[in-house]
C-alpha cells in the first residue's frame, strides 16, 4: 500500500531490469509504472519481447486528467499484465512514446502521484521506474509520495562518483522534509566489485538498503526477454531480487504506517 521509486545514475546498469525483477517477485499485488522520461519503452521492447501497448499508457492517463476523470480508475484501465500467470497481481503501465511527452506532463504528476498512493485502497503497491536521474531529478510529486526512494548504483568508482554528483538533487529537493530524506537509500548491484556496501554508504552518506547480484546470464531474461536458462529460478540474481523484494515490501509497509500514524 505504498510507492517505491527507483532511479539510477551514470555507470549503473539495469534500473529497469531490477524494476521488472522486483515486480515479478513482489509478495503483494504490484503495479509497475514506466515513468522514464526518455521514452525508451524498455519493458515492452525488452522483457515483453516487443509487445504492443495497444494504445495504453501514460498519455491516456494525461487525457483522463485533462477530462477530469478519476485518475486511479484511469491508471488501472491503462495497464497490461506483466505476468501471464498472475494477470491481476502484476500489472504494467506503459510509459511515454516520445521523449518530449514528459516535458508536457508536468501538470499531471501531482494527481498521478495521489492516484498511485490511493491504489493502497485496493491493496496494491506501486513501483515507479524513473530511469536515470536528470538535472531536475524525478518529479517532485513522486518524490514526496514515495515511501522509499532507491538509487541503483554499482560498486564501481564511476558509478559512485556519478551518484555523488546526482544524489544532492534528491536529498536537497526543496519540497522534501528532513523525514522524507530519511527514506532515500541505495541499491548496490555487484557488491564487492570492488567496494563493500559499508564503503559506498560512507562515501555517499546514504544508507544501502540492499544489494543485488551482478549476474548477466540471468539478467538478459528480465532486460531483453531471452529464454530463461535451466537454473534461472535459483540463480544468484533471482535469489537476491527475491530477498530484496521481501525486504523492500516490508520497508514500504513500515513507512506507510508511520505516515498514516
Amino acid at each position: 500500500m505504498a510507492i517505491l521509486l527507483l532511479a539510477s545514475v551514470g555507470g549503473s546498469p539495469g534500473v529497469t531490469t531490477l524494476a521488472v525483477g522486483l515486480a515479478l517477485t513482489w509478495p503483494r499485488p504490484i503495479l509497475l509504472a514506466d515513468c522514464d522520461p526518455g521514452a525508451h519503452q524498455a519493458i515492452l521492447a525488452g522483457y515483453l519481447g516487443g509487445r504492443s501497448a495497444g494504445g495504453k499508457g501514460l498519455l491516456r492517463v494525461a487525457e483522463a486528467h485533462r477530462d477530469r476523470r478519476p485518475l486511479r480508475e484511469a491508471v488501472l484501465d491503462q495497464t497490461l499484465p506483466l505476468s501471464a500467470e498472475e494477470e491481476s497481481r502484476r500489472l504494467l503501465v506503459p510509459g511515454f512514446t516520445k521523449p518530449a511527452s514528459a516535458i508536457h506532463f508536468g501538470g499531471v504528476w501531482e494527481d498521478l502521484a495521489e492516484a498511485f498512493d490511493r491504489l493502497g485502497e485496493v491493496d496494491m503497491d506501486v513501483i515507479v521506474d524513473c530511469g536515470r536521474i536528470g538535472p531536475s531529478g524525478p518529479p517532485a510529486a513522486l518524490l514526496e509520495r514515495s515511501a522509499v526512494t532507491a538509487v541503483v548504483v554499482t560498486s564501481t568508482l564511476r558509478s559512485i562518483m556519478s551518484a555523488r554528483v546526482h544524489l544532492p538533487t534528491l536529498r536537497d529537493h526543496p519540497r522534501l522534509t528532513s523525514a522524507d530524506r530519511e527514506h532515500i537509500g541505495l541499491i548496490v548491484v555487484g557488491e564487492n566489485q570492488p567496494y563493500r556496501r559499508s564503503e559506498i554508504a560512507r562515501a555517499l552518506d546514504v544508507p544501502v538498503i540492499t544489494s543485488i547480484a551482478h549476474d548477466r546470464q540471468a539478467a538478459v531474461h528480465l532486460s531483453d526477454g531471452h529464454p530463461r536458462h535451466r537454473r534461472f529460478e535459483t540463480s544468484p540474481l533471482i535469489r537476491s531480487i527475491r530477498d530484496a523484494a521481501s525486504q523492500l515490501s516490508s520497508s514500504l509497509q513500515r513507512s506507510a504506517e508511520l505516515v498514516s500514524g
